[in-house]
């Protein structure tokens, strides 16, 4: 994520964009970092969904410059970085409902 976030300040500033449109860019990744700190699984499955506004904006970049490296960076990092989240949650969801199975297994036996 920090790379993808690298990527989206190293895009901007090279086009000399203000610090407002910067900043707009990237609050809404920076939202969720608490929530994936903490492990948070719905944080987690939000980002995923805002990553897909972000897979948007990058593709659009690359068709207007199929050249550019960055371009192809960012589409490359958002990809990946939606995959990681998306297998995380998935993981760590069946992880979770099977310990709370566990749990209610064992509240079940007297």
């Amino acid at each position: 994520m920090l790379a993808f976030i690298a990527q989206q300040i190293f895009s901007e500033t090279r086009f000399g964009a203000p610090v407002q449109l910067l900043a707009l860019q990237l609050i809404p990744l920076l939202i969720f970092l608490p929530g994936v700190a903490r492990d948070n699984l719905r944080s987690f499955i939000w980002l995923s969904f805002v990553q897909l506004a972000y897979f948007v904006s990058a593709v659009l970049a690359l068709f207007a410059q199929p050249s550019d490296l960055i371009s192809i960076a960012g589409v490359i990092l958002i990809v990946l970085l939606f995959t990681v989240t998306a297998l995380y949650v998935r993981f760590r969801g069946r992880e979770q409902r099977g310990s709370e199975t566990q749990s209610a297994i064992k509240k079940e036996d007297p």
